[in-house]
Order: C-alpha cells, then structure tokens, then sequence
C-alpha cells in the first residue's frame, strides 16, 4: 500500500519538477531554425564585389549572389584585427576590452574570463541544438599539428572535423615551392587536385551534416581557411587570374606627413606595394574561397533544412594589400578592420545595412534570430532592430589593438586614440583614410561623441602565455 501511494505522489508531483527544475532548458524542436555559420578567413572587403572592391574585380558570385538576397552590413568591422581574439570575440560575445585577449599572442583559452561564460555553441546546445563544427574557427593555421588544432577549445560540440585535435585537415601544397625567399608570404598554383586541399575536405564534411536526418535543429560551424596566407590554391583559380591586369592600390606622395607617426600601420611587406605579384595570389584565393562557399550553400539548398536555415557569412579581419605600404593585416586602419558580414534568413526581403556593425553583434543577433533568450553576458547589440530601421550614422562601433589604442567607426568617421596620439578621417570626403582631421575647426565636437564609445575601463593586455608550438602569425615569416 505504501509503495502504490509512493507511486501516486511521484505522478502527481512530477509536473512541478518539470515547472521549476532550473537546470531543465527551454523547450526546442526541429521547428526552430538551423544556423550555417560560415567564416572565411582573412577575406579583404574589396574580395565581394557587392563591396565595391578594389583595386580590380574579383570573382566572387556565390557571395554576391547571397548578398543580393540577404542582409548586407556594408559597414561592418572586427573587434580585434588579427585571428585570435576576433574569432574569441565573436564566439564569446566579449569584446577584447573586456578580456584583454587583443593578440594572436595571448591564449583565451587560459584566461578565467572565459571561465564562467557560455561559448556560442555551449549556448545553442544548451538549447537543444545539435552543434557541428569543422575548420578553423578558433585560431589556427596550416603548418605543424600543433599549429592545425591552434587555441581551440572542446566546449559545446558534439563533434568536429577533422577531429577536437585539429581544426584544420593537411593542406595541399606544391611539391616545389616558389623561389621567393618570404616564407609563408607566397602564393602561386599547387599543381594538385582539388580534392586535397583541405577547405574542399572539410565542405565535403560540412555537406553530409546538411544532408544527416536528425531530430533536433542544427548549428554547424564551417571554417574556410583561404585566402589566409600562404596564396596556394589549385592551378585553375590561379591560371584565372594570370591575364588579368591588376593595378595594386596606390599611396599618393606624402600621404603620412599629417598623421602621427605612433598610429602608422607597420609597413610590413612594404617591398611588394605596387606590384601585381601578390593581389594576384590573393584574388585567386578569394575567388577559390567563393568556390567552397558555392558547393556548401548548394549543399545546403538540395538538403532537407533548406526551408528552415539562416546562413551567416563573416571574416575574422581585413587586409591590407599595399595600402599605407602595408601588406598584412594587424592594423586598426579601414582596410584591416572592416569585413564581410552577411545574414540569408528564408523568406526575408534584401536589405543594405550602412549603420556601423562589429563581429560582437553577431552572437546576440544569433539568439534573437533562433528564437532563444538573450544572453546578457554579451557586450554586442542584437542587430534586428537595426536592421529594421533606418541607417544610423551615429552608431559607434569600437576596434582594439591593445588596452591602449583602439579605433572608433560610426557611419561617417574614423577615429584613432592611443595613450599619446590620435586622429580622425572624413569617410564622406577621404574614403581612404590620408587626410587627418583631428586638427581641424569643428572636428571637436565629432571626437567628443566618438570618445563616448571608448572602452571606459579596458582590460589590460593579457600575458601572453603561449602554448608550446601553438600558432603564431604576427610573427616574420620563416
């Protein structure tokens, strides 16, 4: 007797566990939509030529295709300029200020920031999503085993390819390299199929998780590695380019003489600007990019989830390609800075963006577009109503290079501010970025709205504590 009223109790008291068990999480059913979250790495903003590229059009027509009929953020920036802490800041939520990750130098993964937070794939599968992930989408590069599965870390996947021990598979390569003497500053043909380079590996991958039955919605993760360096991409993308004439941007006499000398890029590869060899390697790679990026949305089109997916494309920085006599990325200058940034949701009409946007935006906009609640450790803005309204040329987006130099964008200005230096350009007049303000009548009064977006407290620099062999790409080449 007692065991049968022992049994009625449970029955009876097993809905409030279901009402008021905290750890349970919200209900999620196939119903809710799938995410293809696309990076492609080092992509410049002149690549897409719904962009407005420059120096010359490069053919990208799958990107331009899904930026005629998606969300386009034509104003769109990283919140650090190199892999490692925009690919930590777009999968955290936190911008750089406030971990003070800002370097491929400092390893996220042993800063106790991160501890307590809920990584942008932990956050879906605690959601009730299944989450995929494969390539590079944490820091990494090509190089060593070590350097393929980089800074990356295991939290929140049910799987990834080619394994949780390598983010990247071997890439193809020319059996003999190029006689140019810069390392991994190089590009040309590979002289091998297609199939082995390693992006067309992981899209192959990346397309049967498209195609898999599975009774929960989907966040797949897909890391293009190209165009990063070195430029070596199959003969045919490379041949694509060799009649092409190619006029590398140019840098009018004295452009420097009014900016302090502190916020100058570096001039790395400076030897290169004005010659044709390397906008050449890359318009191949970022042509052969758009390739892979085809064959995955056409996947993702012939599968099963095709009504039901928002597809997001972003970079992790620019590149500068001769201009200011830089050849790199690693500066908070327009041409590092800015990136590709688009959503495709079904049944959405078009949209052009001019309002500034960051990378940091991207993780709220997310949960707000799956239905999800927000998460109110992220420092970015859900982008939904921005997107909805009007353009807002006031809206100040930040980028860091460390706790005391960051870059300020809205829909009209750039500024620099660095412990002992800054300066401010005029978009509408000087898209460039040659003619100094800062000095001028009137341009008071735009550095004290601009200064508002500051970083008020910025976290110092992280040590940078760097795993044996991890990866390193701000250091010369070998």
């Amino acid at each position: 007797m007692k065991r049968i009223l022992s049994l009625v109790l449970l029955i009876l008291l097993q809905p409030l566990v279901f009402c008021f068990g905290a750890s349970r999480p919200p209900v999620v059913s196939s119903s809710n939509p799938n995410i293809l979250f696309i990076s492609i790495d080092d992509f410049n903003d002149w690549g897409p030529t719904q962009l407005n590229g420059e120096p010359f059009d490069v053919d990208t027509p799958n990107f331009d295709s899904l930026a005629a009929e998606g969300i386009l953020f034509n104003n769109a920036h990283c919140n650090a300029p190199s892999c490692n802490p925009s690919r930590a800041s777009i999968m955290s939520g936190l911008h750089p200020a406030s971990t003070g990750v800002y370097g491929n130098g400092h390893d996220w993964l042993a800063n106790e920031r991160y501890d307590d937070i809920l990584l942008l794939p932990e956050y879906f599968k605690k959601h009730g999503y299944a989450t995929l992930g494969g390539g590079k989408i944490y820091h990494a590069n090509q190089e060593g085993e070590n350097d393929r599965k980089g800074l990356f870390s295991p939290r929140g996947w049910d799987d990834f390819f080619p394994s949780f021990n390598a983010q990247l598979p071997v890439q193809s390569m020319p059996d003999v390299m190029p006689d140019r003497g810069e390392g991994k500053f190089d590009w040309g043909g590979t002289g091998k199929p297609l199939e082995e380079m390693g992006d067309h590996k992981v899209v192959n991958w990346a397309i049967e998780q498209l195609e898999a039955s599975r009774d929960e919605p989907l966040f797949l993760a897909v890391g293009i590695y190209r165009p990063h360096m070195p430029w070596f991409v199959p003969d045919a993308f490379y041949d694509q380019y060799e009649d092409v004439e190619i006029t590398p941007p140019t840098n009018p006499k004295g452009w420097d003489k009014n900016i302090p000398e502190s916020l100058l890029p570096p001039k790395r590869f400076k030897e290169f600007t004005g010659k044709p060899g390397p906008s050449r390697g890359y318009a191949a790679c970022v042509t052969y990019a758009d390739f892979e990026l085809g064959r995955l949305l056409k996947g993702m089109e012939n599968s099963p989830i095709a009504d039901n997916t928002i597809v997001v494309v972003w970079s992790d920085h620019g590149w500068h390609l001769g201009e200011k006599e830089h050849f790199s990325k690693f500066t908070l200058w327009e041409e590092s800075t800015r990136v590709p940034l688009l959503i495709s949701k079904p049944g959405a009409k078009p949209e052009k963006v001019d309002t500034a946007v960051s990378l940091v935006d991207v993780y709220p906009t997310l949960l707000a577009l799956a239905g999800l609640p927000e998460n109110k450790n992220n420092d970015g803005q859900n982008l939904l109503p921005i997107i909805e309204a009007e353009t807002d040329l006031n809206r100040a987006i930040v980028t860091s290079k460390n706790e005391n130099y960051h870059a300020v964008r809205d829909g009209r200005y750039r500024y620099f501010k660095s412990h002992n230096a800054e300066a401010l350009f005029d978009h509408f007049n000087d898209p460039r970025e040659f003619n100094n303000i800062a000095n001028r009548p009137g341009s008071a009064a735009i550095i004290e709205r601009l200064s508002k977006a500051l970083p008020t407290a910025p976290i110092p620099n992280m040590p940078k504590r760097i795993k044996p062999n991890a990866p390193r790409d701000d250091l010369p080449p070998r």
